[in-house]
């Protein structure tokens, strides 16, 4: 008997899906049955590959481009894949840039600029294009902001960074508060460290410390942080709304 998956016949969009946390997270819904928009900007051809990847699993998938800064472009990503799929009942705000680990005084609000706008203009912009749909039909939605434990473990490295995932954790708070009467939820997940294939700056002495710190002693997977995205794009989930989902190893206890 085939197994029921818990997202067939969904439509959602991730950004920021053509590596990293976000490929997974793109697997992951398409395993569980949702037709996916694996959004990309400038890494065609690993977006290319997600596709094929879900693809070779028997599920859709469709890669599509955009800069989320912009919103003529990101209302043209949620048309092409309401054209292909329908229109997106799931949404995943993973799209962001790495910065540069400078102290305060090193710093310029240029360094700043590229996190705000990535951040949490591209999650206002991605959102403002599906929400009229989601509210429309009257069936509901799931929206999912990538939040990050560096805006509960304070550090001279994630000036910018930090700044720009705090002002997604308010955003979404707010959000969630309005979209509750249409019965869409507003939720983050907030992972801890996660290698991936991406390259990053962190020193051992850093990362010897995180784990030290880290109760569970090990970094975390990204298949771990795309199953609770997972969950909270689910029915398991359709009464928790402005909620944060720390994925740690208990790195951060709400």
């Amino acid at each position: 008997m085939k197994q029921s998956m818990r997202l067939e016949g969904r439509v959602a969009l991730v950004t920021g899906a053509s590596r990293g946390i976000g490929r997974k997270i793109a697997c992951a819904l398409a395993r569980e049955g949702a037709a996916v928009g694996v959004h990309y900007h400038a890494a065609g051809d690993l977006a290319a590959e997600v596709v094929a990847e879900i693809a070779a699993a028997e599920g859709r998938a469709l890669a599509v481009k955009a800069d989320v800064r912009d919103r003529h472009e990101v209302a043209a990503m949620v048309a092409d894949i309401t054209d292909a799929f329908g229109p997106v009942d799931i949404l995943v705000n993973n799209a962001r840039q790495l910065g540069e680990k400078k102290k305060f005084l090193d710093l310029d609000w240029a360094d700043y600029e590229p996190q705000i706008d990535i951040i949490l203009k591209g999650a206002f912009h991605c959102c403002q294009a599906v929400l009229p749909s989601m509210i429309g039909r009257g069936k509901g939605g799931r929206i999912i902001n990538m939040l990050s434990t560096a805006t509960e473990t304070p550090n001279w490295r994630w000036h910018a960074y930090g700044a720009g995932k705090g002002a997604l954790a308010q955003f979404t708070r707010h959000l969630a508060a309005e979209m509750g009467p249409h019965n869409i939820t507003v939720n983050m997940v907030s992972p801890g460290y996660t290698p991936t294939k991406r390259i990053t700056t962190h020193s051992d002495e850093f990362l010897r410390d995180y784990l030290a710190h880290t109760p569970m002693g090990r970094f975390g997977r990204a298949e771990e942080v795309a199953d609770a995205v997972v969950f909270l794009a689910s029915d398991e989930a359709s009464f928790i709304t402005g909620a944060t989902l720390s994925v740690s190893g208990g790195k951060v206890m709400n």
